[in-house]
């Protein structure tokens, strides 16, 4: 019961959020217009000064658990790769292509995976998973870059490998993952006065994006992409978990490191997927659907992969 509550406690913010957005929207309280300069403004601004903040302030330095970060690197990579070859063989549009790709490789690490392994082992498992955020997360957006461009609706020409590199070397996400690994590492601190608001507004990055995405988020056109939509949600919250945490577990990993991984492997695809595809030519609609499906029943899912690790002794 008690990670029961803990999932719903930490999935049924976001649905609020969401609701709001939607519920705004509906009401005329917001426009269409302003919630696409908003996307905008997330994507370009506060969700990179939202990583900066996080890496900068959790990462120390730390790469000595090299034995984890194979693991965790590794399986990302097979996930992404394997997740490409098959979308591409059974999917036909290349923005469904692009958003389903991203949307089942693409954990919500940072903004649920934290907590979630930061409430199982309270300090053991926080320099591990600082020690992830700092590879993953531009692990995360370089391959989003990529995955993105590549299967793009503006993009009908033959890609450039130079035009390519400059997306990912400008991309907002990817600097703002940069600067916090050269800050952190660098071990600077900002006086109050700039501590401050940058804290501030790296914290309505996440609440921002969960309201725009309600706000744009249409029911009517769940019909047409609920097989996608779910299709990706069991390969996000029971197929790759049951894979890499097994594989995992058989590799010996147990108790903080398990708890890392599972919140790696196990938690919902990431608000920023939407945000990314959306702005990136790729179907948004799918894209949201996909966070909406996938946070929702990870509330389940989390709770029977948490029960079932610690029944058997592995958490």
């Amino acid at each position: 019961m008690e990670n029961l509550l803990f999932s719903v406690n930490v999935v049924a913010p976001l649905f609020i959020l969401m609701a709001a957005g939607y519920l705004a929207r509906k009401i005329s309280f917001v426009s269409s217009e302003f919630l696409s300069q908003m996307n905008r403004f997330v994507f370009q601004f506060l969700l990179p000064l939202m990583l900066f903040q996080d890496i900068r302030t959790t990462y120390k330095g730390d790469f000595s658990n090299t034995v984890l970060i194979i693991y965790a690197v590794s399986g990302v990579i097979a996930v992404i790769i394997l997740t490409t070859i098959i979308i591409r063989l059974t999917v036909k549009k290349k923005g469904q292509q692009g958003s389903m790709i991203q949307g089942i490789y693409r954990s919500n690490f940072l903004i649920y995976g934290f907590p979630l392994a930061k409430a199982m082992y309270p300090d053991e498992a926080v320099t591990d998973i600082a020690m992830l955020m700092a590879i993953i997360i531009p692990l995360y957006n370089v391959a989003a870059v990529i995955v993105l461009t590549f299967h793009s609706e503006h993009n009908n020409e033959k890609i450039n490998p130079g035009k390519l590199l400059k997306d990912i070397v400008t991309n907002p996400l990817i600097i703002g993952s940069c600067l916090g690994l050269i800050f952190g590492a660098a071990h600077i601190k900002f006086v109050s006065f700039i501590e401050q608001p940058v804290n501030q507004l790296a914290c309505i990055a996440t609440p921002l994006a969960l309201f725009v995405m309600g706000g744009e988020f249409h029911f009517s056109h769940l019909k047409h992409h609920y097989g996608k939509a779910v299709t990706a949600t069991l390969a996000r919250l029971v197929i790759i978990p049951s894979t890499m945490l097994g594989v995992c577990i058989h590799a010996g990993f147990r108790g903080p490191e398990l708890a890392v991984l599972v919140s790696l492997f196990a938690t919902p695809t990431a608000v920023v997927s939407y945000i990314m595809a959306d702005n990136m030519g790729n179907d948004g609609e799918l894209s949201a659907q996909i966070v909406v499906l996938t946070t929702a029943a990870s509330c389940l899912t989390i709770f029977l992969t948490v029960y079932f690790l610690r029944s058997l002794g592995y958490l």
